[in-house]
């Protein structure tokens, strides 16, 4: 049988925050959009939309992070 490779929603979660901040951090906030962040990492973008509701709430969390 196969094995999954398949990340639980907390590692797709952090994935998606990791590739948010290099984004942001190279391109700056406006010139990154929902659909680079889901072809970076290989997702659609409502998987974007459902962990943060957008680019704002991702950004957010990163922020909060720092």
């Amino acid at each position: 049988m196969a094995h999954s490779s398949r990340m639980t929603s907390l590692q797709r979660r952090e994935q998606l925050i990791e590739i948010g901040r290099a984004l942001f951090a190279a391109k700056g906030f406006e010139a990154v959009s929902v659909e680079e962040i889901a072809a970076h990492a290989k997702v659609s973008k409502p998987i974007v939309y459902e962990h943060f509701g957008g680019k704002e709430g991702l950004y957010a969390v990163i922020v909060d992070r720092e």
